[in-house]
């Protein structure tokens, strides 16, 4: 015998439209990159890379080193704010928004994980080590947010990957590959997206 029709009640309906909502805010993805955030952030790191070479033995600078990069990673992340917010206004959607924060909340272990590592080979002496480590973690942290992107956000991530685990197992100079990654690659990408998106 067929059972009879039942309305949802509040509380389902409630829940449905939560679940509508996620999906249909996830299958929009994160569209408000900035690609001249992008080329400042290549930029910066290029310039930091020049700095931490002219400083010979970072172990024996330890303060400069860690304040140079500390500088080239709130002028990344202050560009990549302001521009976003820019964007965001022209594309009609919000910089802090649920899945911003989202994505702040994914990228978080690997980013974390980085600072860490940073504190630990720093005093162990061995600041000289840490380039492949950051392309590593941050690697991570772009892998993770790209659940949350447009699929070459997470492509993004795996070059990095793939460019720490060649920089830590073989001979190459960790801060060139800090210069082609960190400045190359943001720098490339931010091209390729922005041809894609607008700037």
């Amino acid at each position: 015998m067929q059972q009879p029709f039942q309305e949802p009640n509040a509380h389902e309906a409630e829940e449905n439209l939560k679940m509508i909502r996620d999906l249909m805010e996830r299958a929009t993805r994160f569209s408000t990159f900035s690609g001249l955030s992008g080329v400042i952030a290549g930029l910066v790191s290029i310039v930091g890379c020049f700095i931490t070479r002219a400083m010979g033995k970072i172990d024996e600078r330890r303060v400069e080193f860690l304040l140079t990069w500390s500088l080239v990673i709130l002028l990344a992340v202050g560009a990549d704010y302001l521009l976003t917010k820019r964007r965001s206004h022209l594309v009609g959607k919000q910089v802090l928004s649920r899945l911003g924060r989202q994505m702040v909340i994914a990228a978080t272990p690997g980013l974390g994980s980085g600072a860490l590592l940073t504190i630990y080979f720093m005093n162990h002496n061995m600041l000289e080590n840490i380039f492949p480590v950051w392309m590593l973690c941050y690697g991570i942290a772009v892998c993770a947010t790209g659940i949350f992107s447009q699929r070459e956000v997470t492509l993004l991530g795996c070059v990095f990957l793939v460019a720490g685990a060649f920089s830590l197992l073989l001979p190459v100079s960790g801060l060139l590959m800090m210069a082609i990654t960190f400045g190359g690659f943001h720098i490339v990408y931010a091209i390729l997206m922005s041809r894609k998106e607008g700037w």
